[in-house]
């Protein structure tokens, strides 16, 4: 598969802008808010231009009525159903000084790394919790957080079990890997793999990031690389509070219909 990893064919910034822009006028036009919200409702989805009027509205009562629609729109398509999963965090050992990051590596507190042994007695203590499902997690540290460590840690939460209880599904939230690595990645049987832009602002996303995450393109396009590896089931995400949140939010969604459009599938979760 061809990578180019042309950004704008992602997220655009002058037309986000300018959808934005766009946006504030017509938020102010209830027919059209109303007219939208009807459409959530019968379950047609909305248009990142469309969302983009709902995330401007200002009135009160219209922001009530979005909310107020929203958890119908949740209601229908997931009923009561609540999933949970508890993250286990295998290594804050990182070589990234990301400013909002505890694990950033200009930090002066103690790195730890799980053994194997630790690995198993943190899982059985989620099992005995009542856990079923799992986010792996730990910091970018090449030297120390390697694709065997990890992978180590994947099989040995799959064969941990307490009496007849186990852990069904492991997800992954890790850095960025070649398209080798994702294979290897598919092949240890994960669930969902997770990987937040954290914000889709470029300027504010290298102003935040420093070290290997600092690389814009290669966060934004890991993607790409996991589905042409085989791993069908992404999720994505922002870390609100770092730029806009009405961009973040248009820009995801952007995202996440390129996804659709060249793989055939979106994410499974946004976060």
């Amino acid at each position: 598969m061809n990578f180019t990893d042309n950004i704008e064919d992602v997220i655009d910034d002058l037309q986000l802008r300018s959808m934005l822009d766009d946006a504030l006028l017509c938020a102010r036009d209830r027919g059209m808010v109303s007219g939208l919200l009807d459409k959530a409702r019968a379950g047609k989805g909305l248009l990142p231009k469309e969302a983009a009027v709902l995330l401007s509205v200002e009135d009160d009562v219209l922001t009530e009525l979005i909310l107020h629609t929203a958890g119908e729109v949740r209601k229908k398509i997931y009923g009561e159903r609540l999933v949970l999963f508890a993250p286990i965090y295998i290594s804050n050992h990182c070589v990234n000084d990301c400013e909002y990051c505890g694990f950033r590596s200009t930090n002066t507190q103690k790195r730890t790394k799980l053994t194997t042994r630790d690995v198993t007695t943190e899982t059985k203590t989620l099992i005995n919790m009542g856990h079923k499902r799992l986010l792996l997690e730990c910091g970018e540290a090449p030297d120390m957080n390697t694709l065997d460590y990890v992978i180590e840690a994947i099989d040995t939460i799959y064969s941990t079990s307490v009496g007849s209880n186990n852990i069904r599904r492991v997800n992954v939230n890790i850095a960025p890997l070649d398209l080798e690595g994702f294979k290897r990645l598919k092949a240890a049987d994960i669930g969902t793999y997770q990987l937040f832009q954290e914000t889709y602002h470029r300027e504010t996303y290298e102003s935040a990031h420093h070290g290997p995450k600092a690389d814009y393109t290669r966060q934004l396009f890991a993607h790409d690389r996991a589905f042409a590896a085989g791993i069908d089931d992404i999720g994505l995400g922002v870390l609100f509070g770092l730029y806009d949140y009405r961009f973040e939010v248009i820009a995801l969604l952007h995202h996440a219909r390129y996804l659709e459009d060249r793989f055939g599938v979106g994410p499974h979760t946004v976060s």
